[in-house]
């Protein structure tokens, strides 16, 4: 096809009566930047009509793709431009081994490498944030597989390096074959590794939960999901400790997720009052004083609060009480609120906690007449 092109670019120059002077350094710039010229203009108008068509759609995927293309295309122009302006000044020039075309191949190849790992990372971004189906709020691109599309982009790499090294003449089945029992020594010396790996792709894929997740493991370990790696994911703790657990271990666990499937979280507690007390007023009570605390806590669920006569205690009336918590780990900032206000309301209806007591009868045994 470039053969093509060239004879059709000299035929258009012979019909005008313009003859190339072979090894003209002039001829060689005019026809660059002339050639140069014609294709960014082509360029252009193209570019226009496809932004124009990609407009037109609902989603946003083809506008970032055309993004990325249209950042290469100039640069595939130009190399074009050039390699033909070589062929029909220069047509026997070598450089070392290489042929002209030898050269344009392998830059294409190396142009084209970054092209498709650029389209392939939004292709997965893209799946990752409006394709694949969530429960959740959606992932941003930093969260959405950041070692599997790291992944993707070196094994693209290291298949267009073959490539351009078969075309600069150089015998890449030792290579091949040399990554291929390196990948399975490899594979054999790093099997945990590996497995983390995997369950880190996995965990990727089926969303069991996402990084700000507050999850709770089967060992008792809890805290909000600070970064999910390629080999561990990190949780942080309310108290700022970090906990490190491997993927697999995660991946086989029972997790319980605070954070879904909706962002509000609900909470209760317990408090016992005298037995002397009206049930409807510390109900009623307990209500206003959850009502009070949202406030002074913007992470308390409005209109949330709710209370009720739970169970008989050994010394006191039982009640519970709950409300919605916006983020599981701002339930004990909530809980401190509440509970002031409680404390101020009961205090001011007169509602006791009684201290812990117990009745102990003796009873005395009357002791027969003699």
């Amino acid at each position: 096809m470039l053969d093509q092109l060239i004879l059709f670019i000299q035929g258009i120059l012979a019909g005008y009566g313009i003859e190339i002077k072979e090894g003209s350094i002039i001829a060689f710039i005019l026809l660059l930047v002339g050639l140069t010229a014609v294709f960014q203009l082509l360029l252009m108008i193209l570019l226009r009509i496809a932004r124009f068509a990609a407009g037109k759609t609902n989603t946003t995927l083809d506008d970032e793709i055309l993004h990325v293309v249209s950042a290469y295309l100039p640069l595939i122009a130009l190399i074009t431009s050039f390699y033909i302006s070589m062929a029909i000044v220069y047509p026997s020039l070598k450089l070392g081994n290489f042929t002209e075309l030898q050269i344009y191949l392998m830059l294409m190849l190396a142009v084209f490498a970054f092209l498709i790992t650029g389209i392939m990372d939004i292709l997965l971004v893209w799946y990752g944030t409006s394709i694949q189906p969530a429960k959740r709020k959606q992932l941003d691109k930093r969260q959405t597989f950041p070692f599997v599309r790291n992944i993707i982009k070196i094994t693209l790499f290291i298949i267009f390096g073959i490539f351009i090294l078969q075309l600069a003449g150089f015998d890449t089945t030792a290579l091949i074959t040399g990554l291929g029992i390196g990948g399975l020594a490899v594979a054999l010396a790093l099997q945990d590794t590996l497995g983390n790996f995997f369950a880190g792709i996995h965990i990727l894929l089926d969303k069991p939960f996402k990084e700000g997740d507050y999850i709770v493991l089967e060992g008792g370990q809890e805290g909000t999901i600070d970064r999910i790696g390629w080999r561990t994911t990190k949780l942080l703790t309310l108290s700022s400790d970090e906990i490190i657990v491997p993927n697999s271990k995660l991946a086989s666990s029972i997790v319980k997720n605070h954070s879904t499937p909706h962002e509000e979280t609900g909470v209760h507690y317990d408090i016992g009052v005298s037995y002397d007390s009206d049930v409807e007023k510390v109900i009623e009570t307990l209500k206003g004083a959850i009502k009070n605390a949202e406030r002074s806590n913007e992470n308390l669920v409005k209109d949330s609060g709710w209370a009720r006569l739970e169970k008989y205690g050994d010394y006191a009336l039982v009640f519970r009480f709950g409300y919605l918590v916006y983020g599981y780990q701002n339930k004990f900032s909530v809980l401190a609120d509440v509970n002031r206000e409680i404390f101020k309301e009961f205090k001011k209806n007169m509602i006791e906690i009684p201290f812990p007591t117990m009745v102990v009868k003796k009873h005395e045994e009357k002791k027969p007449k003699k």
